[in-house]
């Protein structure tokens, strides 16, 4: 019941819902955090890793890419449409600072796996207080 309902809740995501400029779809995802890591899964089903693209800014990760399903040569009616093709765009904003060299990522199974180190913030900082006037 709990995991039905949270798929339910994740295709219900205000971002998911509401059209994109370009016209493309958006493929569920889902990040976890560790103590020093975040880590980012994307549901990619069919979709060819030369035309995937993943690129982080700041706390933004973005990726992109594009499904097509094999051509059909002799297709005389459609039935049901439900796989969602063509060009696609998915930014998500991470909940922490991540160094950007140590990124990695891999496609297996059609779901795409980030592994996103945590920026460590190293020292401490003394605040000076100035009186007022």
């Amino acid at each position: 019941m709990q995991q039905h309902t949270g798929r339910i809740l994740r295709s219900m995501s205000l971002s998911r819902m509401m059209p994109m400029e370009t016209g493309g779809w958006q493929p569920a995802a889902d990040i976890y955090e560790a103590e020093n890591a975040l880590f980012v899964y994307v549901e990619l089903a069919g979709v060819v890793g030369d035309s995937l693209r993943v690129t982080v800014d700041g706390q933004q990760l973005r990726i992109s890419g594009m499904r097509q399903l094999p051509a059909h040569r002799s297709i005389a009616c459609i039935h049901q449409l439900e796989i969602e093709l063509g060009s696609f765009q998915r930014t998500l904003t991470l909940p922490s600072a991540v160094e950007i060299e140590g990124v990695e990522s891999s496609l297996v199974n059609g779901i795409l796996m980030v592994t996103l180190p945590k920026r460590n913030r190293k020292g401490k900082v003394t605040i000076r207080i100035t009186p007022g006037e």
